[in-house]
């Protein structure tokens, strides 16, 4: 797994959970950097963008990895 930088949250434990950023995106269908950018102050200041919110949840499900739509949003469970 490579390094992460950025520890913005949500976002950095969406991706720890789905084995890095390289898993993440490809379960998202985009580029390690897309998912990079998730973690980064400057970037998406750890929001991971809604239209892969779907993707995430399904390859979740199918891998038995626990996680919510409050998780995904950042709203405390």
């Amino acid at each position: 797994m490579a390094n992460i930088k950025g520890r913005c949250e949500p976002a950095y434990s969406i991706v720890m959970k789905l084995g890095g950023v390289c898993r993440t995106a490809d379960v998202c269908g985009i580029t390690p950097g897309a998912v990079s950018r998730w973690l980064s102050e400057d970037g998406g200041n750890g929001i991971v963008p809604v239209k892969h919110w779907y993707l995430i949840m399904a390859y979740s499900k199918r891998r038995r990895i626990k996680m919510t739509l409050n998780g995904l949003s950042g709203i405390a469970p």
